[in-house]
């Protein structure tokens, strides 16, 4: 199963946080303070993330006293996995799989003798096509669904992707 780091929680906390603000037409602006304070988080990886989602044109920042974040990208052209490999690198479900920037990246001792490599490879594409299937926007969709419910409190963010494929069965 894929375990989500941190960071990439708080990620998605924020355009979440953000996404729902900017629909009901409150204050568009976000500080790191605010999503921090607002989910218990600590502040100064909230405000790391929220400087790699604008560095990644996720977002846009607002400079001074009065000064924040705001949403950029709309979440339905985000991807699950483009959002993933921005906050963790390429994914894989085992290393001979593994996307290879460097010719050492995704070396296997036994890959000139494995039976199940094209398996392996095979399963991963279909992993990686299954995340870029899902759109950032589901969150938002998740939210209405449940009445408007904060269910922040109550439900783990990485628990998000499984519960909305439950749903779908």
């Amino acid at each position: 199963m894929i375990r989500l780091n941190r960071t990439t929680e708080y990620g998605l906390i924020a355009l979440w946080h953000m996404s729902r603000k900017k629909s009901t037409h409150v204050n568009l602006l976000t500080t790191a303070r605010e999503i921090s304070d607002h989910y218990g988080l600590p502040f100064e990886i909230t405000a790391k993330t929220l400087q790699r989602l604008k560095n990644a044109d996720f977002i846009h920042s607002s400079h001074g006293a009065k000064g924040g974040y705001y949403l950029k990208k709309n979440l339905k052209d985000v991807s699950f996995a483009d959002f993933l490999s921005l906050m963790e690198g390429g994914q894989s479900l085992v290393i001979c799989t593994f996307p290879r920037e460097h010719p050492e990246d995704g070396s296997c001792e036994y890959r000139d003798r494995c039976e199940i490599k094209s398996f392996m490879s095979s399963l991963n594409q279909r992993m990686v096509q299954f995340l870029a299937n899902i759109r950032l926007s589901e969150l938002e969709e998740f939210y209405s669904n449940n009445n408007g419910k904060d269910l922040s409190a109550n439900i783990p963010v990485s628990l998000l992707v499984s519960q909305k494929e439950a749903l779908k069965t």
